[in-house]
């Protein structure tokens, strides 16, 4: 493989996390960029908050765009579902195994925990269990598939505030507020980060920070929507801020920042406020893992 199919990857501790760009074959959904873009395989391993608005496809959607990577993406999404449930579900776990559809290894899988149990992992010892054993075979399961692939953990954002104020079960069941659920699905995650990195040894794993951005945007311009009117899953808005992110995790700052694409229905100077967040705060990057 030539150097320029090669490419490290990283808004912040790229010696860490050199992505190797192999040839790709499509799975779920295909992306064709020009022949001189780099490919990349990625499979996202998830429930619902990855799900809507197709999240794994605007990924591949910020990618195309930059000229950067030619995506290839595959998934498996399955409503409610723990890191632990994903472990033994037999058609993820064939997905992940088999690779893309030319036989070849996934260089990127993201995976997604449940939106409770990234919270009542940072305070309860069964939820931390559940999290850090559900990830950690998860990334066991990917470097036996493929011993250079990246691990993405993408951690999620707290509720809206407005679920707390009608007394929402699983809003209480993350924090006592949003600040308090932000603050616990940021340690949850990065503590499950390290549990399996200790157990996986030579295994590139890392956090990306979509539920740190959530929060910034959220301080920063408190008026602007990212959740659907349910208060957990995301409107476009937060879908496509999710997108950035994770799309940044994986393929650096210049993915982000060359990225032309935006959903049809998002108003021009929102995607504007919040790709310019990505690309001003990569110390959200640096301290997703701290």
């Amino acid at each position: 493989m030539s150097k320029r199919h090669m490419k490290a990857v990283s808004f912040i501790q790229g010696s860490r996390r050199t992505l190797l760009l192999a040839a790709l074959a499509a799975c779920c959904w295909q992306v064709n960029a020009a022949d001189e873009a780099p490919h990349v395989r990625i499979l996202f391993l998830g429930n619902s908050y990855t799900a809507f608005n197709r999240l794994p496809a605007m990924v591949g959607e910020l990618m195309l765009s930059s000229q950067m990577l030619s995506p290839h993406i595959g998934s498996n999404l399955e409503g409610n579902y723990t890191l632990e449930r994903h472990t033994t579900n037999p058609e993820g776990l064939a997905l992940l195994k088999q690779g893309a559809d030319d036989g070849k290894p996934w260089d990127v899988v993201v995976v997604q925990e449940h939106s409770v149990v990234s919270a009542a992992a940072a305070v309860d010892a069964d939820a931390r269990l559940l999290m850090e054993n559900g990830l950690s075979k998860l990334v066991n399961y990917a470097h036996e598939a493929n011993p250079k692939a990246l691990v993405i953990d993408f951690q999620v954002w707290a509720r809206h505030e407005k679920l707390w104020k009608e007394n929402s079960t699983d809003a209480l069941a993350t924090g006592k507020d949003p600040a308090q659920a932000h603050a616990r699905i940021h340690l949850a995650n990065a503590n499950a980060v390290k549990t399996a990195a200790e157990k996986n040894p030579g295994t590139q794993i890392l956090v990306s920070p979509v539920g740190d951005f959530w929060w910034l945007v959220h301080d920063v311009y408190p008026a602007l929507s990212l959740y659907a009117e349910d208060g957990t899953h995301p409107d476009m808005l937060g879908t496509l801020l999710s997108a950035y992110v994770i799309a940044g995790s994986i393929g650096g700052r210049e993915v982000v920042e060359r990225s032309t694409w935006m959903p049809p229905d998002c108003p021009a100077v929102q995607v504007a406020r919040v790709k310019k967040m990505v690309l001003d705060h990569p110390e959200v990057f640096k301290a997703a893992g701290q």
